[in-house]
């Protein structure tokens, strides 16, 4: 029961965080292509490398595309995704980093213009989702490790409070001990009043014994005194 308690005051305050919304939204930003239609989202509590190498990974899943590098540019060329397109498309990425996360900004390109909700929108709405769905993956992957290390704190503050635990019982049983030891100096307390009690009646008793042989004494001083 201490330690359901305990839990429900560690993880309590968790409620209460406000939900991060993991929003894709359309910008117009520089790129390879000059400025194009760009599908922008911020994801929280990462590392930009890791970002990075997922996304590569993520882009090229279910594609027969390559992925190439060009000046911080991830390409992935003559690509093919339903989930996305059924068509062949190009793909341009940049990951970098913000005050608020790390910055994935993507754009598609069919043929001979870029997608955006203007050009396109079933095709921005699939590509925002596609996005989306990256980063979505992302921050659930951080805030897992988040609650990993959430789960270990835990277990830290519960071990202490089964120390405690601990230090409360022992000092339970010490209590016991020192009452028996109290009890049993009582006992010796109260046995040793009784050989008191019993030495002072046996003095008293002793002293009569002494005054008669003192009385007798004195006669037989006197008897020896008196003789001439």
């Amino acid at each position: 029961m201490k330690k359901q308690f305990f839990s429900l005051l560690i993880f309590t305050p968790v409620f209460l965080f406000s939900q991060v919304d993991i929003r894709v939204e359309e910008q117009s930003l520089g790129m390879s292509k000059g400025t194009q239609p760009a599908f922008v989202v911020t994801i929280p509590q990462v590392e930009l490398k890791e970002v990075e190498s997922n996304f590569k990974k993520y882009i090229k899943k279910g594609t027969k595309g390559k992925v190439e590098e060009v000046s911080s540019e991830i390409i992935l060329l003559g690509a093919t995704n339903n989930k996305i397109s059924p068509l062949v498309f190009d793909m341009y990425a940049r990951v970098t980093q913000s005050s608020n996360g790390v910055v994935v900004s993507a754009w598609l390109s069919e043929g001979e213009g870029f997608v955006s909700s203007q050009t396109a929108p079933s095709k921005a709405v699939a590509f925002k989702q596609y996005i989306r769905a990256f980063a979505v993956d992302e921050y659930k992957e951080a805030v897992k490790e988040e609650v990993k290390e959430e789960e270990k704190k835990l277990k830290d503050e519960q071990k202490k409070l089964e120390d405690f635990e601990k230090d409360e019982k022992k000092a339970e049983s010490n209590i016991e001990s020192h009452r028996a030891e109290i009890a049993s100096r009582e006992k010796k307390i109260a046995d040793e009043q009784k050989n008191i009690a019993t030495a002072k009646q046996n003095q008293q008793t002793q002293k009569g014994e002494v005054s008669k042989q003192e009385e007798s004494l004195r006669k037989i001083q006197a008897k020896y005194n008196n003789i001439q």
